[in-house]
This record gives C-alpha cells, structure tokens and sequence, in this order.
C-alpha cells in the first residue's frame, strides 16, 4: 500500500508515518509539508491513501483533496485535523476517513479498514511468498510428489531435470515455467490449476 501524509507540521508527519510503519511494514509512505509538494508527488506517483491536514498556509486540504481527485479520482482521502466543524465538509469530497487529532494508532488502524476504494492485496510480500515455497506451486508440487510416490530423483529423470531442479521448485527457489507445469501436471496426473493453484 502506498500513502502520502500532508501536514504542515512535519514532525506530525513523522508521527503519522511512524504509526503507519507499525501498523504494517509493508505500507510506503512519503510525507511532505508543501500542498504544492504533494500535487507535484501526485502527479508523478500513484497513491493509494492520502492523510491530509485541513488547516495548511497557502492550500487547505479541502483544496488540495478538489486538486487530488482531479489528478487520482480513486485516491482514497482520509482528512486529518484538530476542527470538527471540517468534518461534514470532508464527505463532499468523498473521503474515506476523518481523524480528530491528537492521532494514535487504532484511529490510523480503523481509517485503513474503512477505504472507499479498494486497495490491491497483492504487496511485495506477497509476490516473496509465492516464490519462496511457502505457498502455491513449491510445496503442493512436493506433496503431490510424495503422494505419488515418487521421489525426487524419479521426477527428475522423467522431466529430463537434475535432481537439484526439482529441489529449486519444490524449495520454491525457481518457479517452474508454463511448458514445464504442463509437463509435471501430465506426469503427475493432476490438471495445471491443482498443481498452480
């Protein structure tokens, strides 16, 4: 997930980033201080949560989210803020979240689980696990194996492969390609959607 805070108190932004960090690692955040600072980020990145203050000198963050949506119209906004009284005003720009300050963890927790937008599942992480084994192709590759009875220096002379291959692909340290998932889903008797997953 990729966020950009708006505040301009930076150490604010700090904060807001720093609870981010510890509600999920995995979240990117940047943060700036400049309204104009974050259009530019806008315009050049792609965002999928934007905290943003209200009460900024030069553009205020009902302006700056009107800009936003122009530029990124499934941004999720969440309005950050110490005035309530912004809180009505904020739906008019079909915001995700409004946060009183002082901000805290569960506040910044709960607006994640309340977007308006969904945000894709697929992270880094993700895409790391598939790779490693731990999930899809590598460890159902061995259990069907196994099932089967077969070892896997068997597997390997009936792939024409080494027997350090089909540890790779077992181990989730190679991913087998297309041709190569059809062959093993023939030779193990099971279709490509069983094995892939």
């Amino acid at each position: 997930m990729n966020i950009l805070v708006v505040d301009d108190h930076r150490l604010i932004v700090d904060d807001i980033i720093d609870e981010l960090k510890q509600i999920s690692p995995e979240i990117q955040c940047t943060g700036v201080t400049d309204p104009h600072e974050a259009l530019e980020l806008i315009r050049k990145n792609s965002y999928d949560v934007a905290y943003l203050d209200v009460e900024m000198p030069g553009m205020n963050g009902m302006n700056l989210a009107a800009e936003i949506l122009k530029l990124s119209p499934h941004t999720n906004l969440i309005f950050v803020t110490g005035y309530t009284e912004y809180a009505l005003e904020s739906y008019e720009y079909h915001a995700s979240g409004f946060i009183t300050k002082p901000i805290n963890r569960t506040k910044l927790r709960e607006s994640l689980q309340h977007l308006r937008y969904r945000v894709p599942s697929i992270t880094e992480e993700t895409i790391r696990a598939s790779y490693n084994g731990s999930t899809l192709i590598g460890k159902r590759l061995e259990a069907v194996r196994e099932e089967r009875g077969m070892t896997r220096k068997e597997m390997a002379e009936k792939m024409d492969v080494s027997v350090q291959t089909v540890y790779r692909w077992e181990s989730g340290d190679r991913i087998p390609d297309v041709v190569t998932l059809m062959r093993l889903s023939k030779l193990l008797g099971v279709t490509m959607d069983e094995l892939a997953g």
